[in-house]
């Protein structure tokens, strides 16, 4: 997950014109951490916001081998990535009850004109917390008077 993250960063500093977590009213609890990502200390939770292109197509609107996205609620996401080794899976499990998952609920919306990736995830976690993800989304969106699109993938 981190490898996506820093690899869509860069990729998305290339970008004219690329989304900014600023365009967005943030949720209550949620800080702007860089121009495309915001994130809960206490949660432990992350939105992230990017322009709908090739480049996040690629790495978060496809199957791969440590990466499922399958269809949720509400023309919705659910997504799940392996990101550990077995050994850290092992001691994950050992030390917080979890084996290394990172879960998260995204959808693609449009917003003033313009079309985009919304993702809010959490890692290190547990399937429970894919509603948690869900839920924040939709608070999101609600803030935003946003809606996702429908059969977008």
């Amino acid at each position: 997950m981190i490898k996506k993250i820093f690899a869509l960063l860069l990729l998305s500093f290339l970008v004219i014109g690329a989304a900014s977590a600023a365009d967005f009213k943030l949720n209550d609890g949620f800080e702007q951490v860089t121009e495309f990502f915001s994130a809960n200390n206490e949660t432990g939770m992350t939105i992230c916001t990017w322009d709908y292109d090739d480049s996040v197509k690629e790495y978060y609107l496809q199957n791969d081998t440590d990466y499922i996205i399958v269809e949720g609620d509400n023309n919705t996401y659910n997504t799940t990535e392996h990101t550990s080794s077995e050994m850290g899976d092992v001691m994950n499990y050992m030390t917080s009850g979890n084996i290394g998952l990172s879960y998260g609920v995204l959808e693609i919306a449009e917003h003033n004109g313009n079309k985009y990736v919304i993702y809010a995830y959490m890692e290190k976690a547990t399937p429970d917390d894919w509603k948690a993800c869900y839920d924040e989304l939709m608070k999101f969106n609600e803030n935003n008077n946003i809606e996702p699109i429908a059969d977008a993938i």
